[in-house]
C-alpha cells in the first residue's frame, strides 16, 4: 500500500484536507444515486427471475407499488451510505471525486453517526445545498451529526 503523499495526484495536493464544495459533493452524490438505482433494478430483476422460476406457466412481471419502490430505495440508499462511511469514510461516488466523510477529529464515522447521517441524507437531500452558504462547506446533515466532507486522496482512511 502506498502511504506517502507522492501517491496524491499533483493537481490535487493543494486541495488535500480542505473542505469539499457543493459541486464535488453533488457529483459524488449523483454517482451514488446511479449505483442505488442500479441496485434497485438488480433487485427487481432478481424478483422477476425468482417469480419466473417458481411459476413459469403463469409468469407475469412483478408490479411493485410506488410505496414499495420508495421504501426499498430509502433502505438501499441508507444501507449503502452507512456502509461506505463506516468502512472507508467514502462511497464510490466520494472515491471518484476524492472525498471522505470524517468526524470532528478527522476520523472515519462510527456506525451510529454514519447511520444517522445516512438517514438525514436520504430524508432531506436538499440539506446538501447549505454547503454553498456555509463558511466551512458544511451541509445541514454535517452540522447535525458533527461530520464534514474533505478532499482526501489517501487510500488508507486512518491518515
Amino acid at each position: 500500500m502506498i502511504t506517502n503523499d507522492a501517491a496524491i495526484p499533483q493537481f490535487a495536493r493543494p486541495f488535500q484536507g480542505k473542505p469539499a464544495g457543493l459541486v464535488s459533493r453533488v457529483l459524488a452524490s449523483s454517482v451514488d444515486l446511479v449505483i442505488v438505482v442500479a441496485a434497485l433494478v438488480a433487485m427487481y430483476a432478481g424478483w422477476a427471475t425468482l417469480s419466473f422460476l417458481l411459476r413459469p406457466a403463469k409468469f407475469q412481471f412483478p408490479e411493485p407499488s410506488i410505496l414499495l419502490i420508495a421504501v426499498a430505495g430509502f433502505a438501499v440508499l441508507t444501507l449503502y451510505l452507512t456502509l461506505g462511511w463506516t468502512v472507508t469514510g467514502r462511497t464510490y461516488g466520494d472515491h471518484l471525486m476524492g472525498l471522505r466523510v470524517v468526524d470532528r477529529t478527522g476520523r472515519t464515522l462510527h456506525l451510529p453517526r454514519a447511520l444517522l447521517r445516512a438517514l438525514l441524507c436520504a430524508l432531506f437531500p436538499i440539506g446538501l445545498v447549505w454547503t454553498a452558504f456555509s463558511t466551512r462547506s458544511l451541509s445541514v446533515q454535517d452540522i447535525l451529526v458533527g461530520s464534514s466532507v474533505t478532499y482526501d486522496w489517501h487510500i488508507d482512511p486512518t491518515r
